[in-house]
């Protein structure tokens, strides 16, 4: 193996040539991959490095593909990815001591099994399998040449610091295949135990079933961990660009750290694949991004990919259910039960069992929900899942795919055959202007007619577990089985021509709303409830997808309208590059926008506010900071801070019309509800919001930016103020954080992450693009922070696509891996 250093002018990158330093092992005498000097050289690939630490990687074939990404991932962020294999093979506790957590650990031993890791294997194209293989070698080959005391400060010499290998990373994609489905119910899962020894179901002392709550306390789908973020998406066709080309914006709100974070990267092999973008860690394809003829971003859907079962246990035996077959016979299945051992320190193990229906893992329904029956009680039930994701094993097959794209209509049919995104829309243009909104994901193959029939007769549970979002069938017959299209690659997943998408010529946009409404003019019906954020319509639309939108997704509509009108004052009505920059980045309150009016009358004519507890104090001066308040959430914005505690104080929602005097019409989605109702809660919030801050001795006048903070740990700990809001304030720009209790919102830990800007020309693809927490994890690397400033600065970074860009910005040496 070795490494072949080319000179090149060094700009100030000092940490990166150390690093490829100490991994010179050899030399070759030429950068040409076809010609290296050893042709049984297994991986061969260049890395050049460009501003901001964006590596730049040219391989010949997938192997090598995958050996530069893993190598140069490995550079700046090698714990995040360490520290998640061990988690994925259930080994927390082995290694993480206090961090670790025994439930995921038996979780993860039972879900990736070796044949499961297999099957897995088994599903990938021989392409995906060459760069997901080169991808662990490169990873491990940077700690071989870096050494493990030499590595991220954060775990050098760590226990668990190891080279890597593909069956490690089957694991890692086991885990994340799971994020929309069963990784939300880990503790319900593993906390499950069958009936206490002794107890006879159906005996005479349980013979009156016990009855079920007359309603179920709604599950909190927040805690679905794929909708912690959310995200917003735009696609401009030509119509509105006033141009041959279409412009995107996107920008996915993910966790800043973890198996989340993305990565941004280029990768070519020339004659087959020129791709550039960012990847979540582990990934060898771009996720999201760009090439010469497509761009797209995701957005989180509101799909949802797993379905609970409701069984009909057999009375004597909680381990067998009874079954009625297709052919109309009752059977008696059952319910295994599988040891799970895991490994604990000083050579200890410890076993638990996980049980298992023919749909999925049993479910502690009482964790779920405290009004729900136990396995076993007088109710004769008991609750499993099964997971549509966890069935789909497409997704790495998938992205390859994607990055090939010519075209949005191309787009479209390699999402249609392969159907392998997990838990997310697309949103794409191309250099021929069209606009595309898609959720051609995977979705359990559950009708409209199908989830109505299968959640009655069967007790009071299934309907309210379906009213809270959840949903549920009855899991006693065939019936209600998962159905299968003729189209679809997965038994039990709705096919390509049952999952909605829309190209238009004007625009499409998400921003983590259903499929109903990604352009106001052409809405979307006919499709499962399943893809919709609530499974239940609402009261009293004609059409059963209509709802109220939330007001993130009524921000972005009102962008774009107030763009096409002029009425942002940006001048002209069409969208290019540098003016969505600016809109996207306006930072706009839309709850102010919609209330703050009505609000501050009411506290000018009557100021002295009503406090929890009975006092009250006099707000005339927080009332007319709020008046000259720029309802935005700038660096400078003066005001923000006591607006979004009011809006939290109010918990008004606008998902419903609770608050407001108008409430939603289907026919003006973007506009309704709205008028807020002042009355003495609206007071009250606004006066313990004055009252939070007085009491921290926050200065109401405070601008946002010296309230709202990154830590850059690399700069002894110096704070970057940032710029964003609430999404539940309607702020488009989203970036969250919890308050510190002393008032300060930081650091911000979830939000913008890689926001990309595209449109074409003659030349390729013109890109402005940040990564806002920028590339490197690793606090002692020069990349750390560098685009967290840029972003802080709102300056965006034009980002090299051709040898002629990456060579002006090159930075660093050329490295040549070959192995």
């Amino acid at each position: 193996m070795s490494i072949k250093v080319l000179n090149r002018r060094v700009y100030t990158l000092t940490l990166l040539t150390a690093a490829v330093s100490l991994g010179l092992s050899g030399c070759s005498d030429s950068d040409n991959l076809s010609s290296n000097g050893n042709t049984n050289d297994t991986y061969a690939v260049d890395i050049q490095r460009t501003e901001f630490g964006i590596p730049h990687i040219t391989a010949k074939d997938y192997k090598g593909l995958g050996y530069g990404v893993g190598y140069a991932f490995a550079e700046d962020n090698f714990c995040s990815l360490a520290r998640e294999v061990v988690v994925a093979r259930g080994e927390s506790l082995l290694y993480l001591g206090a961090q670790g957590n025994e439930g995921s650990d038996v979780f993860y031993t039972w879900y990736n099994t070796p044949a499961r890791r297999a099957e897995f294997l088994a599903a990938q194209d021989p392409e995906t399998i060459d760069a997901v293989t080169g991808y662990a070698a490169g990873f491990s080959r940077y700690l071989r040449d870096t050494g493990v005391a030499n590595i991220d400060p954060a775990c050098a010499n760590a226990e668990w610091v190891r080279e890597i290998t593909l069956d490690d990373l089957l694991t890692v994609y086991g885990k994340a295949n799971l994020r929309g489905g069963l990784s939300n119910f880990v503790r319900q899962i593993v906390d499950t135990a069958p009936p206490v020894s002794g107890i006879v179901m159906g005996s005479s002392r349980m013979s009156s079933p016990e009855p079920i709550a007359e309603s179920v306390e709604k599950f909190d789908m927040t805690t679905i961990n794929v909708l912690d973020g959310g995200s917003n998406a735009y696609a401009f066709g030509s119509e509105v660009t006033g141009t041959d080309s279409g412009v995107m914006y996107g920008n996915p709100h993910e966790p800043w750290e973890g198996v989340q974070r993305f990565y941004e990267f280029h990768t070519t092999i020339p004659g087959e694949l020129d791709v550039m973008g960012s990847a979540q860690q582990g990934q060898p394809f771009i996720n999201i991004g760009f090439n010469k003829d497509v761009a797209w971003s995701h957005t989180v859907s509101t799909a949802k990919r797993f379905t609970l079962y409701q069984l009909s246990l057999v009375k004597g035996n909680p381990f067998k259910y009874n079954y009625v077959n297709s052919a109309g016979m009752v059977e008696q299945r059952d319910i295994e039960t599988v040891p799970v051992t895991i490994k604990m320190p000083n050579n200890q193990t410890m076993t638990r069992n996980i049980y298992v229906s023919q749909y999925g893992p049993i479910l502690n329904a009482k964790l779920l929900n405290p009004n729900l029956p136990a396995w076993g009680d007088a109710n004769n039930v008991v609750y499993t899942i099964r997971d549509a994701a966890s069935e789909n094993p497409r997704a790495l097959n998938q992205w390859r795919s994607m990055n090939m794209a010519t075209s949005v209509e191309d787009l479209v049919d390699r999402m249609q055959n392969i159907l392998g995104l997990g838990f997310v829309n697309t949103i794409a243009t191309d250099r021929n202007g069209k606009a595309l909104y898609a959720d051609i994901s995977t979705v359990p193959n559950v009708t409209r007619e199908k989830l109505a029939a299968c959640s009655a007769n069967a007790g009071a549970a299934l309907p309210l577990l379906i009213a809270s979002d959840l949903p549920a069938l009855n899991g006693s017959t065939a019936a209600c089985e998962w159905g299968n299209d003729a189209d679809s690659p997965q038994a039990g997943i709705f096919g390509g021509s049952n999952l909605p998408f829309i190209i238009r010529d004007d625009y499409a946009l998400n921003s983590n709303d259903s499929y109903w409404l990604s352009n106001a003019k052409q809405p979307l019906t006919g499709f499962s409830p399943l893809l919709q954020r609530n499974l239940v319509s609402f009261a009293g639309v004609s059409t059963p997808e209509a709802t109220p939108l939330s007001l993130r997704t009524r921000m972005a509509f009102t962008q774009i309208l107030d763009r096409l009108d002029n009425k942002d004052g940006l001048g002209g009505t069409t969208f290019n590059i540098k003016n969505m920059e600016e809109v996207v980045y306006g930072n706009r309150s839309y709850a102010a926008e919609l209330v703050l009016n009505d609000v501050i009358a009411n506290c000018k004519e009557f100021p002295i506010l009503p406090l929890t507890g009975g006092s009250t104090i006099d707000a005339t001066q927080a009332c007319n900071i709020l008046a000259t308040w720029d309802r935005r959430n700038n660096l400078d914005s003066k005001g923000a801070h006591i607006f979004r505690k009011f809006w939290t104080n109010l918990r008004v929602s606008g998902l419903n019309n609770a608050g407001f005097r108008t409430p939603f019409n289907e026919a003006d989605p973007v506009n309704t509800p709205r008028d807020l109702i002042i009355n003495e809660n609206t007071r009250r919030a606004l006066g313990d919001s004055i009252a939070y801050f007085n009491s921290k001795n926050i200065a109401l006048d405070a601008p946002l930016g010296s309230l709202q903070f990154v830590i850059d740990a690399g700069k002894n700990g110096e704070k970057i103020p940032m710029h964003g809001g609430f999404g539940p304030e309607g702020v488009f720009n989203v970036a969250s954080s919890s308050q510190n209790s002393d008032g300060t919102y930081g650091p911000v830990t979830n939000g913008p992450t890689y926001m990309q800007s595209v449109t074409f020309d003659s030349k390729g693809p013109v890109v402005e693009a940040l990564l806002a927490f920028s590339q490197a994890g690793d606090t002692t690397r020069p990349f750390h922070r560098d685009q967290t400033r840029r972003y802080s600065a709102k300056d965006w970074i034009r980002l090299p696509f051709s040898a002629g860009e990456i060579s002006k910005q090159a930075i660093g040496n050329k490295i040549q891996l070959r192995e």
